[in-house]
């Protein structure tokens, strides 16, 4: 089985490791390597020998309207594409390829390891036979699975999204520091990460555009991404990945 990754830091990279441990043939590429390989015509010859394709980007739609139509014109009919729908829904991103029918959606955040949650979703026009292959991949590479209704962000991504933005907005409200309100939420609430510094670690431009999508699809004013998420991610303080988010990074 040849497994083709393209996406961004540090989905990608958490899930090839998983991959090529489980003895996965495992090709990934980083979103501006992927797009110079398709310049170059070096992926274009790649891509039909790819039996599983998982794209991971979750900063704009229109970026991954364009990476995931790029990946999907070149791979094999029957291939599975699995695309993350953190900031679309499956029926979505389904829409923008041929054969809607072999896309099944998923829900991960990092860190992603053995035995972390993948929701798996299908899509209006997913056929069940993709479903089921997309669960066995996903347990081949040691992760457990919930089958769950598909809609932007999923159940994770809706949830886990919410509490983060919320933290923000308290932040940019309360004039507390990032520090107290991690380690309120922390050790107040046992919970195993500051909303802040998960922020920090998943990507704050995945994170706005996961908020994005759900404000999109919803209308709903819970989704509203802070300004201050805005406001960062235009600045390039991204998190961990740029050296900069809520904390300072080496």
């Amino acid at each position: 089985m040849k497994i083709l990754i393209a996406g961004e830091h540090p989905f990608a990279l958490e899930i090839r490791d998983l991959c090529r441990k489980s003895g996965l043939d495992t090709t990934v590429y980083l979103i501006e390597d992927f797009f110079d390989a398709i310049e170059s015509g070096y992926v274009m010859d790649e891509l039909p020998n790819i039996d599983v394709a998982v794209e991971i980007h979750n900063e704009a739609a229109t970026a991954k309207q364009e990476l995931l139509m790029n990946m999907s014109y070149g791979l094999k009919k029957d291939a599975l594409i699995l695309t993350s729908a953190l900031p679309v829904s499956t029926t979505q991103a389904g829409a923008w390829v041929p054969n809607a029918k072999r896309v099944v959606g998923f829900s991960l955040l990092p860190p992603i390891r053995e035995n972390t949650v993948v929701e798996v979703a299908a899509g209006m026009n997913t056929e069940e036979k993709y479903v089921k292959q997309a669960v066995d991949f996903w347990k081949k590479i040691g992760l457990e699975c919930q089958v769950v209704q598909d809609g932007t962000g999923l159940l994770l991504g809706r949830i886990i999204g919410t509490m983060v933005n919320e933290a923000i907005y308290t932040l940019y409200e309360s004039g507390s520091s990032a520090k107290q309100v991690d380690e309120v939420v922390r050790h107040g609430a046992n919970f195993p990460h500051g909303p802040l510094e998960w922020a920090d670690y998943i990507g704050l431009d995945a994170l706005l555009g996961l908020l994005d999508g759900l404000f999109a699809e919803t209308n709903d004013s819970r989704f509203r991404p802070c300004p201050l998420l805005r406001r960062m991610v235009v600045a390039g303080h991204l998190g961990r990945k740029s050296g900069r988010g809520f904390y300072e990074y080496e």
